[in-house]
């Protein structure tokens, strides 16, 4: 895997010209004030009485940046972690409860994120009543959670990449490296776990993109539901300079895990057609 510098450059920039357009249009449009000024680096918020409260973005900004990104990729972990393990339960079934499953998986990937956050409030709701348990899921500046948004950010990423992995083993079973290993006697369990899992793996590098924009925009959802004071809701209460700058700390890292994914994606492609030539 080479990565490409002037690729990501050219993505650098790009991200970089988009974000500071947004960042001015509040200036152009409504005449806010987007020059420097003494107190640029301060943003103000409101408590839940509805007092103001002003903050200093930096090192603010570290601490929310690195919580969000806790809850994001911990979700993503686990929702690839169960996915993949209900994909081998799946393929050991007969093949219409594989259908039956793929189609449920359709319905539910249909249903809204705020669906499902309402759903789960509603059960926490029902399971403090019934045994008096009680799971915070809403907190305040000093006291973050971690179980509900990890949870509730990992369902629909859960679904989209069991039905995505089915899809793929359905695919990969048919390819002739699987029957070769049948016809020598190889066990169905070890040409899973030994070979077709990890084509899995590649390939699901290749439809990573779209799904990690998907889950940043319900970490956002996630993040103003449960009042978690991470760095995407950072973006309502700031503007100008400090939007710009809160909006690079979002865009750039993924900018190169985007650029890392294309480049794996590219030497995978290269090295499929050397082999196929």
């Amino acid at each position: 895997m080479n990565f490409s510098f002037r690729s990501y450059s050219k993505r650098f920039i790009s991200t970089v010209l988009g974000i500071l357009v947004i960042s001015a249009l509040p200036s152009i449009l409504f005449g806010v004030n987007f020059h420097l000024q003494e107190k640029v680096w301060i943003y103000t918020t409101y408590s839940y009485k509805g007092q103001a409260v002003n903050r200093d973005v930096f090192p603010e900004i570290f601490n929310k940046f690195f919580y969000s990104m806790t809850i994001f990729f911990l979700a993503l972990f686990i929702g690839l972690l169960i996915a993949l393990i209900l994909t081998f339960i799946t393929t050991m079934l007969p093949r219409f409860i594989q259908r039956i499953i793929y189609g449920v998986l359709t319905t539910l990937e249909s249903f809204p994120d705020l669906f499902i956050v309402v759903v789960l409030q509603v059960c926490i709701v029902y399971i403090y009543k019934q045994t008096g348990i009680l799971i915070h899921f809403y907190n305040g500046f000093n006291d973050p959670i971690y179980l509900l948004p990890v949870l509730v950010l990992s369902i629909v990423p859960t679904i989209q990449l069991f039905k995505l992995t089915l899809l793929l083993m359905s695919e990969e079973q048919h390819k002739i490296y699987v029957t070769v290993a049948r016809s020598m006697g190889l066990s169905t369990l070890y040409i899973l776990l030994k070979h077709v899992f990890r084509n899995i793996l590649t390939s699901l590098v290749q439809y990573a993109k779209p799904i990690i924009v998907f889950m940043l925009s319900n970490l956002f959802i996630v993040e103003y539901v449960y009042n978690l004071n991470g760095i995407l809701t950072l973006l309502l209460y700031t503007k100008g300079v400090v939007f710009l700058v809160t909006a690079l700390f979002i865009a750039l890292p993924f900018s190169v895990l985007f650029e890392i994914a294309d480049s794996y994606n590219a030497s995978v492609k290269k090295h499929m057609g050397e082999n196929a030539a």
